[in-house]
Order: structure tokens, then C-alpha cells, then sequence
């Protein structure tokens, strides 16, 4: 560190060696098989066989070049036609992330009360009839517990949001609001349940 500080004060920079200049290249010219390609193309390149020429490698004699003896205003291009694609389901079309939001606050909150309600009557005396909640009935624990299917309620039904499927993308909601009432029903149960004993 101390060096990176002395480094930017001394204002230290590489020392740059400026490369030479690009000099041009002699590059012997080979005479073209196809004599019939360009006539004009084939005067510059008649030269006797025993010297070989010496030609400058230059832009214009690369823009020349006699390997292509069509001119580009023969060459026809085709007309991009527009690739159909399948029609992807539009942004307008999935409901709003607003309305599922709002039903998984409803939905876990829903399952609070029932974890809540599941301890005042397991305190007074009932027993869990959930099998799979009934280790969590007596700590804290049915909080966490409870809260697994609401979550996987919800991956249901933005999974259903998203669908391809025109019945499932319409009925998106089901998942999350048969589950808020399921848990409601179940948390006035337990609370009438705590009352009777």
C-alpha cells in the first residue's frame, strides 16, 4: 500500500517505446491463369517470365484486384424478409406482479393466524390433527413450519402467470386464494376449538 501511495505521488509511468514506422513491402506479382477475366487487368500483369515484378502493396492496388472480375453493381442482393416468429406472450398480457404480491401477503398472513390460533388451542388442551405440524404444535416452530406450503402456493401460481397455457394464466389466482381461505377456515377452528375446553 505504501508503495501504490509513493507510486501516485512520483506520478511513475511506463516508459512507452514508440513503434517505427510501417514501410512499405515489395511484393512480386504472380501473371493471373484466367487471361479472359480482364484485359485490362492482364496488361499490367504481362511481364516477362524470367524477372518477376516488383509492385508497391498499396490501398489502391488492393481495391484493383483482379481476383474478382465482378463488378458490384451485378451482384444482387435478396430482400430481407422478416422471420415469423411464434407469438411470444406479450408483457401487457401477464397479470400484474401487484395483485400476486398482494395475495401472498394475504396467504401468509392467513397462515400466521392458523399457527397462532394451533397454539392457543393446543395450550388449552386439543391436539394437532395436521400430522405433518403436529411436531411443531407445542414451540415456536409452527411459525416456520406453517409458512412451506404458502410459499410453494405461490411459486404455483406465478409459474401459472406465466403459463402458455390460456386456462392456467387465467386462473393464476386459484393457488394463492384457495389457500388463504383453507388457512382462514382452519385458523377460526382452532380458535373455536380453544373455546370449547
Amino acid at each position: 500500500m505504501v508503495l501504490a501511495i509513493a507510486a501516485l505521488l512520483l506520478h511513475l509511468t511506463p516508459s512507452v517505446q514508440p513503434l517505427p514506422d510501417v514501410t512499405v513491402i515489395p511484393v512480386a506479382s504472380v501473371a493471373s491463369a484466367d487471361k479472359s477475366a480482364d484485359k485490362s487487368a492482364d496488361k499490367s500483369l504481362d511481364q516477362p517470365a524470367s524477372r518477376p515484378s516488383v509492385a508497391k502493396l498499396t490501398t489502391a492496388s488492393l481495391e484493383s484486384s483482379t481476383q474478382n472480375s465482378q463488378s458490384l453493381s451485378t451482384i444482387r442482393v435478396p430482400d430481407v424478409q422478416p422471420a415469423k416468429s411464434p407469438s411470444p406472450i406479450l408483457v401487457e398480457r401477464y397479470p400484474s406482479r401487484k395483485t400476486w404480491l398482494l395475495l401472498a401477503i394475504a396467504e401468509h398472513s392467513a397462515a400466521t393466524f392458523d399457527a397462532y390460533s394451533t397454539r392457543q388451542a393446543v395450550s388449552n388442551g386439543a391436539t394437532e390433527a395436521d400430522p405433518v405440524l403436529r411436531p411443531f404444535a407445542h414451540s415456536p416452530g409452527i411459525y416456520a413450519a406453517i409458512q412451506v406450503a404458502p410459499i410453494a402456493l405461490d411459486f404455483a401460481a406465478r409459474r401459472m402467470q406465466r403459463s402458455q397455457n390460456n386456462i392456467f394464466r387465467r386462473t393464476w389466482w386459484l393457488p394463492q386464494s384457495a389457500g388463504t381461505a383453507l388457512f382462514l377456515f382452519s385458523g377460526v377452528h382452532n380458535l373455536n376449538v380453544a373455546g370449547q375446553h
